[in-house]
């Protein structure tokens, strides 16, 4: 039996050996994709507190408020005259918007003017609010449109003069799209890339005697073989759920990938591998365990925040570009949201070439390393 047989057979039998190691790939990652699914299962948030400012108390006015109430985004917790009240709400995050109604709504209507109807939003909490807003919005352009052909009509004049309402929105304090599709394709990649980390990281670990790998690596037969045959149960498994979620949101959700399936798969394999290789990396360089889960906790559970998926990083600190550029879930999200949106497969070469990179470079540092602890305890 050769290394590689012998390594990936004895990480088989631990792993039917030891429970909570087995957990750790099968019931951790079915749990953790469980609970980001059913967290984002509605794909769009409802019924956001908001308040009212009515400072025209017309029959117009009203409309709109019921209007605003009717649509499925928001619910009014507050209709009064006092907008520094309505800021309270929002300042205890009861609220997550203000519509303010401005006096003159219902003479403007009837004269064919275009009364501004103002809406504040809570942007510290910024994707929150902007759903507020969206909801707001639509449901006052709606409303509008059936009011002032109304009010034109009992003046006897054409509806085709019909001018709508105008809506001003303002950021507060930090001055439909659906979260499932958005936030899972993020957020289930990053979740697996951390729980490959750490596994690789715990599996390499077992194998330190005195602070060395040196005792593994001379029994193994051969580092590289060796070390591919430890890590790619671990690889293995977290493609597989990287595979089980994209079916999950493609087959069970029924979003649409434009572009190619098989590169994202291909692409989530690359990325897990490259994962693995940091791992043997940071336990080869740290001969630590607890350390080597540290500093994994650390760039992969810091990752997404980096990557630019969710903050941009366009205008932002050298420091924060670097970092990014560095990190492989930063690469990965780059080949696989180009193929959700149907980039040519081209596009594709450049990430794949990124994320070949890291097992490169840091598997071809580690294998020395430990080539090396083997001489030396020799």
């Amino acid at each position: 039996m050769n290394a590689f047989a012998r390594a990936l057979s004895a990480e088989l039998a631990h792993l039917r050996a030891c429970r909570w190691d087995l957990a750790m790939l099968t019931l951790m990652p079915a749990a953790l994709l469980f609970a980001m699914g059913a967290m984002l299962f509605g794909g769009v948030a409802r019924d956001l507190p908001i308040a009212v400012v009515d400072h025209d108390t017309t029959s117009a006015s009203r409309a709109l408020v019921r209007a605003v109430d009717a649509s499925p985004a928001v619910r009014i917790v507050s209709v009064g005259a006092d907008l520094p009240e309505a800021l309270t709400l929002v300042r205890r995050e009861q609220a997550w918007a203000i519509v303010e109604i401005p006096r003159g709504v219902g003479r403007g209507l009837a004269r064919g003017t275009a009364p501004e109807i103002h809406i504040r939003y809570q942007a510290s909490f910024l994707s929150t609010g902007t759903q507020a807003v969206r909801g707001i919005a639509g449901a006052v352009t709606a409303e509008s449109a059936e009011l002032v052909a109304a009010q034109l009509s009992a003046h006897a004049l054409p509806v085709l003069r019909v001018t709508p309402l105008t809506v001003q929105v303002t950021a507060l304090y930090n001055a439909a799209t659906s979260f499932e599709w958005y936030l899972l394709s993020l957020i289930n990649p990053a979740v697996l890339h951390l729980l490959t980390a750490c596994v690789t990281v715990m599996a390499l670990g077992r194998e330190l005697h005195d602070k060395s790998l040196g005792a593994w690596a001379r029994a193994s037969g051969g580092v590289v073989p060796a070390l591919l045959g430890k890590m790619l149960p671990y690889v293995a498994a977290m493609s597989l759920w990287g595979v089980v979620w994209l079916l999950y949101l493609t087959l069970a959700r029924g979003w649409r990938v434009e572009g190619s399936i098989a590169l994202i798969v291909a692409g989530q394999s690359l990325f897990y591998l490259g994962t693995a290789c940091i791992s043997a990396l940071l336990v080869a360089v740290t001969r630590e365990t607890a350390t080597g889960l540290s500093a994994s906790a650390v760039y992969a559970g810091s990752a997404l925040a980096f990557s630019g998926a969710t903050l941009p990083l366009d205008g932002g600190s050298g420091f924060a570009r670097v970092v990014s550029a560095i990190l492989p879930l930063t690469h990965y999200l780059a080949l696989q949201m180009g193929q959700f949106v149907g980039d040519a497969p081209a596009s594709a070469v450049g990430p794949m070439l990124a994320l070949l990179a890291y097992v490169g470079i840091a598997g071809g540092i580690a294998v020395p390393l430990i080539a090396r602890s083997a001489r030396s305890a020799a």
